[in-house]
């Protein structure tokens, strides 16, 4: 028996077995009620997960198809950075009420990239929604990740699109229910991400020093397997980016 992490996520190999996983899985009432019963939309969302890296469950909860175009949440976006291996770490350096910085470092790149989005950008932007009224400083993070990840990754996120832009496809905008299969109590509806951070990821991202790091270790043995294999990939990222800076004079 292995004692690989990853051996407990479903990875389907052929057609066929997406295909099963579909059919089973539709029949599933923890599905948000956009994919409950509709076998080829389930079976549509878990192919498009595949060819960006994501397991079954992590593909339902964090794309979205909108006319044969995958649509991401920004929570999903930075986990498939992070899972290509490119990405030396991908962190969120500074947060107020009305701002929030990310940073990342592409491997092999000289200097690490910010992007920043405060309440005057969302203002200029548009996004005055509801969403954007009662959840700002999560609304915030969610853009900054994204517009980050789309810049500084290209490659890994061609061809994937956000919530905004899913509108102007001339179809529907993604559903608004969240893409989990936890009780919707604990999920942030929001205009980019369809569920609220996880604390502990949220943790993991802004730990400022290995120590307080490897405190959160046992926490990540009580999350949820559908997100235990992005938990540890953050956690490893993280890691390695504050031992190098520990390191340095």
């Amino acid at each position: 028996m292995t004692n690989d992490s990853k051996s407990l996520a479903i990875i389907p190999r052929t057609v066929d077995e997406v295909r099963s996983l579909a059919a089973m899985f539709s029949k599933s009432s923890l599905l948000p009620p956009d994919l409950r019963g509709k076998e080829a939309d389930v079976f549509v969302s878990i192919m498009a997960g595949q060819e960006l890296g994501l397991p079954p469950m992590a593909a339902l909860r964090g794309v979205h198809v909108v006319k044969g175009k995958p649509v991401l949440a920004a929570d999903s976006m930075v986990g498939v950075v992070l899972g290509s291996g490119l990405a030396e770490y991908f962190s969120c350096i500074d947060e107020s009420a009305t701002s929030v910085t990310y940073e990342t470092k592409r491997k092999g790149s000289p200097h690490p990239q910010r992007c920043t989005w405060g309440l005057e950008d969302a203002k200029r932007a548009g996004l005055d929604g509801e969403n954007w009224r009662k959840y700002p400083r999560a609304m915030l993070k969610a853009r900054c990740k994204a517009m980050l990840a789309r810049d500084v990754y290209p490659d890994v996120l061609a061809g994937c699109y956000d919530e905004d832009e899913a509108r102007d496809f001339g179809g529907p905008a993604p559903s608004a229910a969240p893409r989990t299969a936890h009780p919707p109590a604990d999920v942030v509806d929001a205009e980019i991400v369809s569920e609220a951070p996880n604390p502990t990821l949220t943790a993991i991202d802004d730990a400022p020093s290995v120590a307080e790091l490897e405190a959160l270790a046992p926490q990540l043995t009580k999350m949820p397997e559908s997100i235990k294999a992005e938990a540890r990939t953050r956690y490893r990222a993280r890691k390695q980016h504050l031992m190098q800076q520990e390191m340095t004079p």
